[in-house]
């Protein structure tokens, strides 16, 4: 058995060039461009952590702070690891310090022997940062125990402690974000985190109240649901279900109690991962022509701006690309895989920042700073600036593809 490395998300503010496209799904012309400049900029944790191989980026606030899991495993990708896998979470402050969660660490140590053998190995992944300095998160110290790998959601508020969470009467939950009132969206479930349909995750909205209990507003009676982010008043948020009639996962906004489910053109998978409290959508998707192979091939960032239009986000020249999450500033993150399999996170911007950064006295992240360009490093050689594709709202769905876990590792 292995885990498959799946995720997705991030989001940033849709520009227009030359005028041809407009924001926020106001009506474009007729030569509409076909693609608009991103700036990609690497966050390892090498650079804080000696030999720390592997690093996933998942959340960031309205301040800029990050969230993520690193682990020390090189090639980890050619494996399907996932850099939460024997890891560690951690928060990369706006100002350069950089923390590490360990959580309660694995029971069984000794017995984790990857490839031969999952059982009883640790993974942790911190998942969602709020302006406060609140982290929320999962994390398991089985992957392979029966239902589901008895994960756990927990939350650290600023300064505090690290505290587990389980739903009641339920054996897995999963918090993904929480925001600066305390809103934590994500899902419970029982067996479910290593299947495909899902069938027992029921999406979730729930508080940190300031005495650190975590008390459940809201679930979604509706199987195969997670909410994955929204608005500090829990009265729009994003989430990702499973159409067991079209045998696809979609993606869907709640506003004031409706419900408006949407797809990713050109696709045939797609899952949303974030959404900032504007309406603009993150998430990864595939368009493998062969939908039993999904698992494991290539896949994609996507970014849907709050009118409905769609950008396709690929780190350049990686194999794979995974976005996770956006803030309000439209900064977006995520990770990728390069060819040699490793695993490294990633901030964007919409635009051509190597300008700004250059002449500005606190500019965009370098070297996985916000503090300002680095001592002896060269702004220029840190950042990467590529088209990215402009998705027509029209271009056909693909044939469904093999369902995968809307978490990210499942067992095969």
């Amino acid at each position: 058995m292995k885990f498959s490395f799946k995720a997705v998300v991030a989001g940033l503010f849709l520009a227009s060039i030359g005028g041809a496209l407009l924001f926020h799904g106001t009506a474009a012309t007729a030569a509409q461009a076909s693609a608009i400049p991103f700036t990609f900029v690497t966050v390892d944790a090498g650079v804080h952590v000696p030999g720390a191989a592997s690093t996933m980026v998942v959340g960031i606030n309205n301040r800029g702070d990050m969230v993520g899991s690193y682990n020390f495993i090189p090639g980890a990708a050619a494996l399907g690891l996932p850099a939460g896998f024997l890891g560690k979470g951690f928060v990369l402050h706006k100002d350069g310090r950089f923390t590490t969660i360990d959580g309660p660490g694995p029971v069984n140590p000794q017995l984790c022997q990857p490839p031969q053998s999952f059982q009883n190995c640790y993974y942790i992944e911190a998942r969602g940062i709020n302006d406060r300095g609140d982290v929320v998160g999962t994390y398991s110290q089985d992957v392979l125990n029966q239902p589901g790998g008895l994960f756990r959601g927990f939350s650290q508020p600023a300064r505090g402690q690290f505290t587990s969470y389980l739903f009641p009467g339920h054996t897995n939950s999963i918090f993904q974000r929480i925001t600066d009132s305390g809103v934590i969206y994500g899902c419970f479930h029982d067996e479910g985190i290593v299947n495909s349909p899902q069938v027992s995750m029921h999406a979730i909205i729930n508080l940190l109240r300031p005495d650190g209990n975590i008390q459940n507003v809201t679930f979604n009676p509706e199987g195969t649901t997670m909410n994955v982010g929204g608005d500090p008043g829990a009265v729009r948020y994003a989430g990702i279900w499973y159409d067991l009639a079209a045998q696809r996962h979609r993606s869907y906004i709640f506003r004031g109690g409706k419900r408006v489910n949407f797809d990713m053109p050109g696709s045939n998978m797609w899952q949303a991962w974030d959404m900032n409290a504007a309406g603009d959508v993150v998430g990864v998707w595939g368009d493998n022509p062969d939908p039993v192979l999904i698992d494991g091939v290539p896949l994609h960032g996507y970014f849907r701006e709050r009118g409905g239009n769609f950008i396709a986000i690929d780190y350049p020249g990686s194999i794979d690309t995974h976005v996770f999450g956006i803030n309000a500033s439209g900064d977006i993150v995520g990770s990728y895989v390069d060819r040699s399999y490793n695993i490294h996170g990633f901030v964007a911007r919409p635009g051509d920042m190597r300008t700004e950064m250059g002449r500005g006295a606190r500019p965009a992240i370098v070297n996985a700073s916000f503090s300002g360009l680095r001592a002896g490093k060269d702004a220029a050689a840190n950042v990467l600036v590529a088209m990215m594709r402009i998705i027509p709202k029209d271009k056909p769905l693909l044939a469904p593809a093999q369902a995968p876990a809307c978490h990210q590792i499942r067992k095969k």
